[in-house]
């Protein structure tokens, strides 16, 4: 999701927006994340099929995690790595796809006890049974909830 935010994907960066600003402006929305996602937002698709980094996206992707208003950082600790182990473990027995960052990535929502997991990823969607709702961004007006 960040990723496309950084990237400015013109069928999310909309939507992103909203959520970016809802859960900075009001009470009613936070935005929660491993501290995981400083290290996977590390460039813009521009810089990576160009080679070439751009000092502007690095303050961009920096501005979207110092935003402590917007986005609430969770630290990994042991609780979650066995959570994300055991979500991989489960993923073998049932024949699911999931990768390890992205069980630390539901492991992290587990522990926070959200209410939903925004992605763009179709395989996790496939993991909407852990307690909470697993689909793509939304917010209103910008689309309907699925």
């Amino acid at each position: 999701m960040f990723l496309h935010y950084i990237d400015g994907t013109p069928e999310w960066l909309p939507i992103l927006d909203a959520l970016l600003d809802e859960a900075s402006t009001t009470n009613d929305l936070d935005i929660v994340t491993s501290t995981l996602s400083i290290g996977e937002v590390a460039f813009a698709q521009v810089e990576r099929t160009g080679r070439t980094l751009d000092p502007a996206i690095e303050a961009r992707i920096d501005a979207l995690s110092a935003d402590r208003t917007a986005i609430q950082l969770v630290e990994m600790d042991q609780v979650i790595a066995r959570a994300a182990r055991t979500l991989l473990r489960a993923a073998v027995a049932q024949a699911r796809s999931l990768k390890p960052l992205d069980a630390i990535h539901l492991a992290t929502a587990q522990q926070m006890q959200v209410a939903e997991f925004h992605t763009t990823d179709d395989r996790l969607k496939n993991w909407s049974d852990l307690g909470f709702a697993v689909h793509d961004p939304w917010t209103a007006p910008a689309i309907q909830k699925p």
